[in-house]
């Protein structure tokens, strides 16, 4: 069965794939078009130095295509950004290359149990893998990680990669 990894460009994300990583895995970074800068920085900068390609995807006409289409502006109530611009815009490609039946692997940590638990399964033929979590990697065996490397992702982690993420709260934004 095919090995999708979700790279969202961050440091856990990142940390999933160079130790879990397998020649022959797709690993697929879904830009929001709206994303830190340097966020860009650190995905060359982990493609230049783990030598592991990164697919990169964008929602047709990124964030402000999909608000045209979705009439609306996604909201704590209406969180459909995560699942347009990421989840769909990767199982758009993934069934456009005849890929209808995989492990999908995903970055949640030890210390991030509900995310966990609040993950709907949305496909049948997707089976949703949490390796982190199984094997207790929390943020503190990240950050330790990450200090040991010569790149880092230079955004402090109070905010992110998507510069709107309305998830973050307006203090972290603002």
């Amino acid at each position: 069965m095919n090995r999708i990894f979700n790279f969202s460009g961050g440091k856990t994300s990142a940390y999933m794939v160079i130790h879990y990583y397998k020649p022959g895995d797709l690993v697929i970074f879904c830009d929001t078009g709206i994303e830190n800068p340097k966020t860009y920085k650190f995905i060359n900068d982990f493609e230049a130095h783990e030598n592991i390609p990164i697919i990169r995807l964008q929602y047709e006409g990124g964030f402000e295509g999909m608000l045209s289409k979705k009439k609306g502006v996604p909201n704590q109530f209406k969180r459909f950004c995560t699942v347009e611009l990421k989840i769909k815009t990767c199982r758009r490609y993934l069934r456009s290359l005849g890929i209808m039946k995989y492990e999908n692997f995903v970055g949640f940590r030890y210390d991030e149990p509900l995310r966990v638990k609040r993950r709907k399964q949305m496909w049948k033929q997707v089976v949703d893998k949490f390796p982190l979590y199984d094997d207790k990697i929390d943020k503190q065996i990240i950050n330790a990680f990450w200090n040991t490397k010569p790149y880092n992702l230079e955004i402090p982690s109070i905010l992110g990669n998507c510069t709107l993420c309305f998830m973050k709260g307006k203090n972290a934004i603002l």
